[in-house]
């Protein structure tokens, strides 16, 4: 039975920090990410949760998680911006 785990992997990666643009991330915050995602995956099936509506859980953490790093890199970068021009 072969099984993809690509998704499981994007996201522990994107939990962790890694930035989806490049360039940012660490290892130990994609081991953190694999943690959690980890906890995750053991808890749904426990709760009740079947194997569709997991990956859709899944899906929602990587959408949130991309968009605060947006966010967070967009306050970032303006808030640089405005020390550059001082």
């Amino acid at each position: 039975m072969q099984t993809s785990k690509e998704m499981d992997v994007i996201a522990a990666c994107v939990i962790g920090g890694v930035s989806m643009n490049g360039g940012r991330g660490s290892v130990i915050g994609a081991l953190l990410g694999a943690l959690v995602l980890s906890v995750i995956s053991k808890a749904l099936p426990l709760v009740g949760i079947n194997a569709i509506a997991q990956n859709t859980v899944k899906g929602v953490i990587i959408v949130v998680v991309i968009v605060l790093n947006v966010l967070t890199q967009r306050m970032m970068d303006k808030a640089n911006l405005e020390n550059r021009e001082m």
